[in-house]
């Protein structure tokens, strides 16, 4: 079989992000436009197929040992259908990037995509390592108290080597000035479509689940099972876009549809009003309040607010119910005040 990490110059064990850097170096080198020797053509359809497969079978894993075997198993299934179909597609597709002038080549998403891809999906990581690292000791500490920070500590001080070493590393390399210079790749990158989805996901899970008058734990326990579903059966599918986004936005958007259509077509709206109070010496972010006589105690979602400012010299809030389409009610609505006079 070609050895197509000889071809790109990396090795067997090489990640990802290697081999996209290595594909990018040695496109520039190889485009007919501006290579005018006489098996440059070939050449440069040789890496484009080289890249193709390599990216379709290297392991996502940091671990080297882990990733060998994903290699192993991903190399089994894909090599069944490259000989045959997928070879003659590569080539056919690198065929027409030969016929591109080289300006339009390096502008275009095989090449431009490949960098903007790791850019994106380096910076995004980075947030959601931070958000546990940072991000879990506070809101912790605002529930339970300082006897939280310890077991935070044994949860984050054992995996410090892998959460510290990662971050170190996309430090290094993320260059947010890259980013907006490839802005249009970006746009137009499957990467953008599975974030652009992701975060209207979220967006539903805080401002609609939220607000529906489930018990906190139960809408978590939908959400896991969806997320669950959807990565079994992400197995099933080839291509890293189609698995990602399945996992990250189908599984979960399906879930967060049934919650939105619940909201959107709630209905005979009826106004409660309540005196509040709230934990003064919480962290800034994500505080829940207490309503009076504990009512809607069970439901923690209606009762939790982005920021401590959001709260700060109100103590009456006034909520708009309505009764949603598929039959759980929602807070369709919320305004704070100092007084019940106001509301």
């Amino acid at each position: 079989m070609t050895n197509y990490h000889k071809i790109l110059g990396v090795t067997s064990h090489a990640t990802l992000d290697q081999i996209k850097k290595a594909y990018r170096k040695k496109a520039k080198l190889l485009h007919p436009d501006v290579n005018k020797s006489d098996n440059a053509k070939e050449e440069f359809i040789l890496i484009n197929e080289a890249y193709e497969y390599l990216l379709q079978t290297t392991g996502n894993s940091t671990n080297r040992i882990k990733r060998a075997q994903e290699q192993a198993k991903k190399r089994a299934e894909y090599h069944r259908n490259w000989e045959q179909q997928e070879r003659e597609k590569a080539r056919a597709r690198a065929q027409e990037y030969a016929r591109m002038k080289y300006e339009a080549y390096i502008k275009s998403d095989i090449y431009k995509t490949t960098e903007a891809l790791n850019v994106i999906a380096d910076f995004f990581a980075t947030l959601l390592v931070l958000l546990l690292v940072i991000g879990l000791p506070i809101l912790s500490y605002r529930e339970h108290g300082p006897v939280s920070l310890i077991l935070c500590a044994l949860i984050l001080l054992p995996t410090s080597p892998v959460w510290f070493r990662f971050l170190v590393r996309t430090f290094s390399k993320i260059n947010l000035q890259n980013l907006f210079n490839r802005k249009k790749a970006t746009i137009r990158s499957k990467m953008m479509s599975i974030t652009i989805l992701f975060l209207i996901n979220v967006i539903i899970f805080f401002r609609i689940a939220l607000q529906t008058l489930i018990e906190l734990h139960w809408i978590f326990t939908i959400y896991v099972i969806a997320l669950t579903i959807g990565y079994v059966t992400s197995k099933t599918f080839k291509g890293a876009f189609n698995k990602y986004m399945i996992r990250l936005n189908i599984a979960p958007g399906i879930v967060g549809f049934l919650f939105l259509i619940n909201f959107v077509f709630s209905s005979n709206p009826k106004q409660e009003t309540y005196w509040f109070s709230y934990n003064y010496n919480s962290a800034p972010i994500f505080v829940s309040i207490k309503l009076e006589g504990n009512a809607y105690q069970e439901y923690r979602g209606m009762r939790l607010f982005g920021s401590k400012e959001t709260l700060e010299g109100n103590n009456c809030i006034k909520y708009t119910f309505k009764d949603g389409l598929l039959g759980y009610r929602v807070v369709f609505s919320s305004k704070l005040s100092t007084d019940f006079l106001t509301l």
